[in-house]
């Protein structure tokens, strides 16, 4: 009988636990993300958001023009380097100061100004512009180098030097 006791009581211990675990599971679950939540849908880290928001296409474009500007000081052509090095120099600097501008304009509006109308690092002639002056800088630069050898022609060659030799 003692044994038919101890069965019995485990299950009314684990329907009892079930019946209080599964709603206080669901209370914790929804106090975390209700916790959670309000921590990440705070003031500071709207203005955080909207900060990097804003800052991201000036800071890429000024990326990418100073990698080109890097890169274009071994190119062959000299009219090509210097032409292509001051676009890229001035391209840059006009991210710099679009994003000094939003930058200005973003505190004098205050946070949560979601127009993006209201920035000019997302207008399209900033965007359009970077992207074009990208495209024609490496297509310039690209037409005028001179043809790479592919595997073919480096195989003929290292035949006839070899054979030469």
């Amino acid at each position: 009988m003692d044994n038919r006791f101890t069965k019995y009581s485990k299950l009314y211990f684990l329907i009892f636990g079930l019946f209080l675990t599964v709603p206080l599971f669901l209370a914790l679950t929804i106090a975390f993300f209700y916790g959670f939540f309000k921590v990440f849908a705070s003031k500071p880290l709207d203005i955080f958001y909207e900060i990097v928001i804003m800052i991201l296409p000036p800071a890429f474009f000024a990326a990418v023009h100073y990698i080109f500007f890097r890169r274009s000081q071994d190119h062959t052509a000299k009219i090509i380097r210097t032409v292509s090095r001051v676009l890229l120099a001035l391209a840059f600097c006009c991210c710099v100061a679009i994003l000094a501008a939003d930058m200005i304009t973003y505190f004098k509006l205050g946070p949560n100004t979601y127009e993006v109308t209201n920035f000019k690092s997302f207008s399209l002639l900033f965007l359009a512009g970077n992207i074009a002056l990208l495209f024609i800088v490496a297509l310039v630069q690209a037409f005028s180098t001179k043809k790479e050898e592919d595997w073919l022609e480096k195989r003929k060659r290292r035949q006839n030097n070899n054979a030469g030799v």
